[in-house]
């Protein structure tokens, strides 16, 4: 077998990431429960979502790694005009809030792009976003508003909380024409385009002048409770009276398509909500407090797999590294070849071979190690000709 460059860090058979939308300096009083109200005003204090979550998820596996959509204004969705008492601030207004970001990214978790406010109601004075809610980019009237909004919230992170935002994702997923050229000229790396739940239908994909990688995402967080949970909606909770007891048989397909995701080699990137509580009294679909025992499943189910935890920033970083480099082989030298036109910083790359090898430089000696069936060395290589040279018993 020759020399690869590995499809994901360290040879692992898949990238993970739990992605969770909405998370705001904000508090809804709807439900008993604090945790079930806070949306991430409560930061890390007990009785907060972070601390439901951390307590309930993340200390059973510590690996997770969290990507957060974080919208840069007060959150629109919780309407001004709800019975509930409510608590929401911008970016930059309270300090607690500011540490909170701080805190995620030193603990490993990344903050993303979710819009200014996340949009607008149509009828201010109904609460229900049902057929009365406009999604932020549907409001954008031109590129040039859609960049000066998107840029603000880019620039304001990094001013207000040193963070550097490098995607993004659709706030409902709902997008216009010109969305992608709007999302290329603010240079993000990446971008959440839709989500499609259908492992068959997953390519890598690329947009802009940039080549702004399509970041999928490929499986529902409540995929293991969807149909027995109450929401609050007369309807649907009518029908889940019906519908729960075929829930088990919605898990054994739902364990499929975990195992289909993880045997194609797929980023498993699993699709969540902050918070359940909305100004309308109902539960927000797909939110990690309702979601609790489905996330424990999927992640119990990953556990002993070949997994690689990460962020979107980092698996979309490394699809960059990897998809703008070629290698070659000539007599005992290994030859990588990389066109680093974003002139990014992180740069890691994994190859991988069936016997253990070695890669030395003037400087450096890397030494492989054994993983998911192949030795693999990690390095980080820079733009145009990277040389390494082999012991020739090596490749023998």
């Amino acid at each position: 077998m020759s020399f690869n460059i590995a499809k994901w860090y360290n040879n692992f058979q898949v990238p993970v990431v739990l992605m969770i939308d909405d998370l705001s300096d904000a508090y809804i009083d709807v439900f008993n429960e604090s945790y079930r109200n806070d949306w991430g005003y409560m930061t890390t204090e007990k009785g907060s979502a972070y601390d439901f979550l951390k307590t309930n998820l993340l200390n059973q596996f510590p690996e997770i790694k969290i990507t957060f959509f974080v919208p840069y204004l007060k959150h629109n969705v919780i309407n001004d005009n709800t019975i509930y008492d409510q608590k929401k601030y911008s970016l930059g207004e309270r300090e607690q809030y500011i540490d909170f970001l701080k805190i995620l990214v030193e603990n490993n978790h990344e903050i993303a792009h979710h819009g200014s406010n996340h949009g607008e109601f149509i009828d201010n004075s109904n609460c229900s976003t049902v057929n009365n809610w406009t999604h932020e980019w549907a409001l954008f009237k031109d590129i040039n508003t859609g960049v000066k909004i998107t840029q603000n919230g880019i620039d304001l992170f990094k001013s207000i909380c040193n963070i550097d935002i490098v995607g993004g994702k659709y706030c409902g997923y709902i997008d216009i024409d010109n969305s992608q050229e709007i999302i290329d000229k603010c240079n993000f790396i990446y971008w959440c385009e839709s989500a499609n739940f259908n492992p068959s239908e997953y390519k890598t994909k690329y947009f802009g002048y940039n080549k702004v990688f399509s970041f999928p995402t490929t499986f529902a967080g409540n995929s293991f409770v969807r149909l027995s949970y109450i929401t609050g909606h007369k309807k649907k909770d009518l029908q889940k009276k019906f519908f729960k007891y075929f829930q088990p048989l919605y898990n054994i397909l739902s364990y499929k398509k975990l195992h289909t995701l993880y045997k194609q080699q797929s980023i498993i990137s699993i699709q969540e909500h902050i918070s359940p509580s909305t100004a309308a009294g109902t539960i927000q679909s797909a939110n990690i407090i309702s979601d609790i025992a489905s996330l424990n499943k999927i992640f119990k189910y990953l556990k002993n797999k070949s997994v690689w935890y990460e962020t979107c920033q980092t698996i979309a970083k490394y699809v960059y590294v990897r998809d703008n480099s070629s290698m070659s082989l000539l007599n005992n030298e290994l030859i990588i070849n990389f066109n680093n036109f974003r002139s990014m910083n992180d740069t890691l790359i994994s190859i991988s071979h069936n016997k253990p090898f070695t890669l030395k430089t003037y400087q450096n000696i890397y030494t492989s190690n054994y993983n998911n069936g192949l030795y693999v060395v990690n390095i980080s290589i820079i733009n145009g000709k990277n040389i390494f040279l082999i012991d020739k018993e090596e490749l023998q």
